[in-house]
């Protein structure tokens, strides 16, 4: 039996050049949900990893705030970024005695740009990992995918939000996403995370 009390939130963050433009908007999202996530009731530990064409772990299972500075650069290895969380994420929760794993996990993929530089990775293994760590395992997985970058949540079959990629856009969609933790984290195990499929704020 898990823990009901404990949740666990890996954040696939892109790091990839085109991250620029909204570079402050989007590192104070990302802290922002960090921040109020942890500072909610109940167990939390909090993954963090980021990617261009490379992908680093930035935090491990944390289970206290930290500050994230997004730093530009590179091109967008979105898969394998995935490909490699998923395994990496799933090893973590797997070395903790079944007592002590979260009874919900949430993974959450954040991009702003289309795959371009993967080589270990293809969508069609990406998608039959979520697949089988949401139908086998209870994650509960949604991909952020700013203006037309959108698609590629769509094609891994996971739930997608599509938001504008302006200032006022990621904004509203790393406050929509806490909002839509905070209730996730105090709904029964097993009920999905709800999000809007549209930001549209400009």
């Amino acid at each position: 039996m898990t823990n009901a009390d404990y949740t666990h939130l890996t954040l696939v963050v892109d790091r990839s050049g085109s991250m620029s433009s909204v570079r402050g908007e989007a590192q104070g999202g990302i802290n922002a949900l960090v921040a109020e996530q942890f500072a909610l009731p109940g167990r939390l530990t909090v993954t963090l990893s980021q990617f261009d064409n490379e992908v680093e772990s930035v935090q491990r299972m944390s289970s206290a705030p930290f500050t994230y500075d997004l730093e530009p650069r590179g091109m967008t290895a979105l898969l394998d970024a995935v490909g490699l969380e998923v395994v990496r994420t799933g090893a973590d929760l797997a070395a903790l005695p079944e007592d002590e794993r979260p009874g919900r996990v949430l993974l959450v993929v954040v991009t702003d740009g289309h795959e371009n530089s993967s080589h270990e990775y293809t969508i069609e293994r990406v998608r039959s990992m979520l697949g089988t760590q949401k139908e086998q395992y209870g994650w509960e997985v949604r991909f952020l995918g700013a203006d037309d970058a959108a698609w590629q949540g769509e094609a891994l079959g996971v739930a997608t939000t599509r938001y504008a990629n302006t200032a006022a856009g990621n904004d509203a969609v790393f406050a929509a996403m806490s909002g839509s933790m905070a209730t996730y984290r105090t709904a029964p195990v097993g009920q999905a995370l709800h999000m809007p499929e549209d930001i549209e704020a400009r």
